[in-house]
């Protein structure tokens, strides 16, 4: 942290890897830290703001290895500083019920030894030692590991895509503060705990490959690189083909988080457009940040109504109704969770069916994004999903779904559910 902005070895370099804090810019910030041609800028310039998947133009399915690679020359950085080869950073396990408050050694402000590691951005009871997820139970969970496919499948995300959107940015928000913290994607990688987030999602990748999870096998998907500072600081380009496991990098992980056996790996793609909607909200979905919002969901018209392939259901593992939710977006972070629930009908109770977040979903964040065209570049796919089927067979009219926020959202956010449906598959 004490080295200069220009270091490639250094705090405010290695953050803007992920992304250029937006109250700056990239060109602007490159412009200041680099007053004159040199072989730091031009590092600085391939590198930086390359975070992946969060922006238009930008892979989903490259979340896990870019993320792999960050990390990995990060630590390397600090080996070659320290110049201990055996450093290795840690990973904070909340996926523990017990592990779930921040460790410790990031909440000591002004401590000769840990005080660098503090970050006052951050939701208050978060720096006083409260379990992230006290607020929003359910929060945190392992059920990416139940995906059988890497990618998208039908109505199922995919475990990249799944962990991104579900574990990962949860995470996120229920850490910092959507303003300048955790909680925001251009000043995420600001504070430490972020490093130590990022060894856990790398961990369960590893346990779910452990599982017995393929990852894609595709050429493009293989041979895709990307540029980082290696352990000196000097510009080195990677290839995913030699990060998609660990045993070639000369790392393992103490323990891996258990899981289920996958039997089969799905490595075919069935897009989602595929699926039978069984109910729908034709029009955008605004949520009230203010309070629990709900609509009832519409039969299809008959312009709408398709059957599923039968050979598609057969190899998603047969007929399921999911809820699917994508398209989502806001003006701003909200700053929190909000739980998804059904109720079979208007006056029933509410089904809790999970959580989302908007981490990823605020166009204002991306702007900056060297990758972005937002005339051109569509946004990675991502969905939320959840099964349905028990709440939903054999019902005589069209279910309702709610939002109910978990906690304050932050002012004049206005987050929007873009495209609300039940599906076949």
């Amino acid at each position: 942290m004490a080295r200069a902005d220009s270091d490639p070895r250094g705090w405010v370099f290695q953050w803007y890897i992920h992304a250029v804090r937006n109250d700056r810019g990239k060109a602007a910030e490159l412009a200041r830290v680099f007053p004159a041609p040199s072989p730091a800028r031009t590092l600085a310039n391939a590198a930086w703001s390359t975070c992946q998947a969060h922006f238009a133009g930008t892979v989903e399915d490259y979340f896990l290895p870019w993320h792999r690679m960050y990390v990995f020359f990060f630590e390397a950085i600090i080996q070659k500083l320290l110049g201990d080869p055996g450093f290795a950073l840690p990973y904070w396990r909340y996926t523990a019920p017990t592990q779930r408050a921040l460790p410790n050694a990031f909440r000591r402000p002004g401590d000769p030894v840990w005080g660098s590691l503090y970050r006052a951005s951050r939701n208050g009871p978060v720096n006083a030692g409260t379990a992230i997820d006290a607020g929003a139970p359910g929060a945190i969970t392992t059920v990416s590991l139940n995906q059988t496919s890497y990618s998208p499948l039908a109505a199922q995300p995919g475990f990249c895509s799944q962990i991104d959107g579900d574990l990962h940015g949860n995470v996120h928000v229920l850490v910092g503060n959507g303003a300048t913290g955790m909680g925001s994607i251009p000043w995420a990688a600001n504070d430490p705990i972020f490093w130590m987030h990022h060894c856990n999602i790398d961990r369960m990748w590893a346990s779910w490959n452990a599982h017995g999870g393929c990852n894609p096998g595709s050429k493009s998907w293989l041979d895709h690189t990307f540029t980082f500072p290696d352990g000196d600081g000097n510009s080195v380009v990677a290839k995913i083909s030699d990060f998609k496991a660990l045993g070639p990098l000369n790392y393992a992980y103490d323990a891996l988080e258990p899981g289920p056996r996958i039997g089969l790996c799905n490595l075919f793609f069935i897009p989602i457009s595929a699926l039978r909607n069984i109910y729908l909200i034709r029009e955008p979905f605004p949520i009230d940040p203010a309070g629990p919002v709900e609509r009832a969901l519409a039969l299809p018209a008959a312009t709408e109504v398709q059957r599923s392939d039968p050979a598609m259901i057969k190899a998603v593992g047969g007929s399921h109704l999911r809820l699917v939710l994508d398209d989502l977006r806001a003006e701003a972070q909200p700053g929190v969770l909000f739980e998804v629930y059904l109720k079979r009908t208007a006056n029933d109770a509410p089904r809790r069916l999970g959580v989302i977040n908007f981490f990823d979903h605020v166009a204002a964040e991306h702007a900056d994004h060297q990758m972005l065209d937002m005339e051109s570049a569509p946004p990675p796919v991502k969905f939320y999903s959840f099964e349905v089927s028990e709440l939903v067979r054999g019902l005589k009219a069209p279910p309702t779904v709610g939002f109910r926020p978990l906690g304050k959202p932050e002012r004049d956010v206005r987050p929007v559910v873009g495209s609300v449906r039940i599906v076949e598959g």
